[in-house]
């Protein structure tokens, strides 16, 4: 009896073996299968870090890129400040043979507007025969004589020429104004 006593225990732990053995066997799938996807996740996880380093590659090339493109612009951008500020010097400079012209203008239209311009002066009235003091008269050159003199029609203006109205430039909407001289606007 004893023997079927010790043969039922071992038994029962042959039994009890034979279970563990088998939820141990089902666990050791279930971790093999969590293994492949964990396999599968860690490759998928390479993958993107390295679609992450080509990304940052290009990131740098194009930044590169960037970065010289601004560079050229910049120098650009300075190059038109430098014309800009060459222009604007030469605008102020016309500005100032404008102002002077126009200044020498108004006082040459001062000098017309005054009453006696049309009175022959002694040099004028010497030159063609006019009368004179006798003691301010000088001696008829021998070379040239009064009739070959040419003919001062004062008062008569001579032959009008034409109005010269430079084109102004305004096309761009700037404070900043061209002359230009070579275009001429008539009316």
């Amino acid at each position: 009896m004893i023997s079927a006593i010790v043969d039922g225990v071992l038994l029962l732990a042959l039994v009890v073996t034979t279970i563990r053995m088998v939820q141990m066997h089902k666990d050791l799938r279930r971790l093999g299968s969590y293994h492949e996807d964990y396999q599968r996740i860690f490759d998928q996880t390479a993958l993107a870090l390295d679609g992450i380093e080509v990304s940052i590659q290009e990131i740098n090339v194009k930044g590169a890129q960037i970065l010289n493109a601004l560079g050229s612009r910049m120098d650009d951008a300075r190059d038109l400040i430098a014309e800009i500020d060459a222009l604007t010097r030469e605008a102020k400079r016309q500005q100032s043979v404008l102002k002077s012209e126009l200044k020498e203008l108004s006082k040459s239209t001062a000098l017309m507007q005054k009453a006696d311009r049309f009175t022959p002066t002694r040099d004028d009235l010497e030159l063609y025969g006019g009368d004179v003091d006798p003691a301010h008269r000088s001696a008829p050159d021998s070379a040239s004589s009064p009739q070959d003199a040419p003919v001062i029609h004062r008062g008569t203006g001579g032959p009008k020429t034409p109005t010269r109205v430079h084109k102004i430039d305004n096309t761009l909407g700037s404070p900043f104004r061209s002359v230009s001289m070579n275009q001429k606007d008539t009316f």
